[in-house]
């Protein structure tokens, strides 16, 4: 009897072990409307083409402050020349395992119809993700402060800012 329970603990442990894998952690895909702050190309052709371009935008259907910039190549650039600061568009999010950091995160693989293939060195784009809300004392707005966790109402409406 004590070998039969032992067999069982081992066999749920390993079965327990095999959901929290990460190989198990199959990635997902969110759509959502960002406002494009800014357009920046990085790097110009001597033709004056665009060789990369960097987008800043504010993920502002999502609660709280969330800011990001990407980076994108000379196809993406050519593509986003349609866009100006101010113009709301549509993104697809593919929210996957980075098995490297060992936590989840997030890639905006399309912007506004243009094509975005994210690069696992690319170390200029960067995201911005907080919750922030003044300080008041006595009446007066002091200051304010701001949470980097994401909460849960940030979590239920874009997801894919979970880092677990």
């Amino acid at each position: 009897m004590k070998l039969l329970s032992r067999s069982l603990v081992l066999a749920f442990a390993s079965l327990a072990l095999l959901a929290t894998t990460p190989a198990c952690n199959k990635a997902r895909f969110y759509d959502s409307r960002v406002k494009i702050n800014r357009i920046m190309p990085v790097r110009v052709a001597p033709d004056g083409k665009p060789l990369d371009l960097d987008v800043e935008f504010d993920w502002f259907q999502c609660p709280g402050t969330q800011i990001e910039i990407i980076r994108g190549t000379a196809a993406f650039a050519d593509c986003m020349k349609q866009y100006k600061p101010g113009d709301d568009v549509k993104v697809r999010v593919e929210y996957h395992w980075q098995s490297r950091q060992g936590v989840w995160d997030w890639d905006v693989n399309e912007m506004g119809g243009c094509l975005r293939p994210p690069d696992d060195d690319d170390l200029s784009s960067f995201d911005t993700v907080q919750e922030c809300e003044p300080i008041v004392a006595n009446g007066v707005e002091e200051g304010f402060k701001c949470n980097r966790i994401p909460a849960k109402a940030l979590l239920a409406k874009c997801p894919w800012f979970a880092r677990h």
